[in-house]
């Protein structure tokens, strides 16, 4: 699912990344953990094609990255959901207007979309709350949000980054245990945090990331 050989990156003269190497299978759910400054970012953005490596090879889904061209790069991520860490939610539209718009963008029928969108905001509680706006729920619902977004087209894997940042642990285990569902319906996890703590709560494999590369 995820091969990483090797991989180096630097922003100008300051290196992040230092010859890192590991895999993830299909179907795992891993942890990246680090801290703050250690580039878990960094290195999500390189998996989505977001960054090139300035040495290295980066397999993702079977595709090579450094042959990814203009054309194939929106199918490619068309297969990855994404949590971010600002969430980039359109705070003009509505939950529900939110979660239909990706569906709208791969051309989904609009009664098959509505109706993927109500089971999801049902699966993740929130269906009353399927007419307000982002900024009208809670930080927890917003985290919800965010992954069902992520998630609403049926990608095989899913990067998020510090998805459970600024929740206490009860609210960031009810976040882990909506990935880890998601991780029994087959889908392969992959989340950048800086909480340790919480990732050996989950008891998942751990990758730790320090000093630019893996420990």
């Amino acid at each position: 699912m995820i091969q990483v050989h090797q991989v180096s990156f630097s922003y100008d003269e300051l290196s992040v990344l230092e010859k890192v190497s590991f895999r993830v299978e299909r179907g795992e759910f891993v942890f990246l953990v680090g801290p703050s400054g250690s580039g878990k970012t960094t290195l999500l953005r390189l998996l989505y094609a977001d960054l090139l490596p300035v040495a290295g090879d980066l397999s993702v889904i079977g595709q090579k990255l450094a042959t990814l061209d203009k054309v194939s790069l929106p199918y490619f991520r068309q297969k990855i959901g994404l949590v971010f860490q600002d969430f980039k939610f359109l705070v003009d539209k509505t939950i529900q207007e939110n979660l239909a718009l990706p569906q709208k963008l791969v051309g989904m029928a609009p009664r098959v979309a509505k109706e993927n969108v109500n089971k999801l905001l049902h699966q993740i509680g929130l269906s009353h709350h399927q007419h307000a706006r982002p900024t009208e729920i809670s930080s927890n619902e917003r985290r919800r949000l965010a992954i069902a977004r992520a998630v609403i087209n049926n990608p095989v894997l899913l990067l998020a980054d510090a998805p459970t940042e600024g929740l206490d642990v009860r609210l960031s285990l009810e976040v882990m245990a909506l990935l880890d569902a998601l991780n029994f319906q087959g889908m392969t996890i992959f989340v950048a945090t800086s909480d340790r703590e919480l990732a050996e709560k989950c008891n998942k494999r751990i990758i730790e990331l320090r000093d630019g590369g893996i420990h």
